[in-house]
């Protein structure tokens, strides 16, 4: 399952849900505020993507089923 952290107003994240959409990727949308409190461990490796690309938006995170 891929799960997206975005925020409103964020243009690369319409850009790459678009992209995803047209592709037919399904995914889980989530608020990036998420990121600042994880919730979950999903949320906490958000955390980490979010760290190694300086903090830019839209993170992505990857779960095997």
């Amino acid at each position: 399952m891929k799960y997206l952290y975005t925020a409103p107003d964020c243009p690369k994240c319409e850009t790459l849900k678009k992209k995803y959409r047209a592709e037919g990727v399904r995914f889980v949308e989530r608020n990036a505020d998420r990121i600042k409190q994880p919730e979950d461990e999903i949320d906490q490796e958000a955390l980490i993507q979010a760290s190694m690309q300086n903090m830019e938006l839209p993170v992505e995170v990857n779960i095997s089923n």
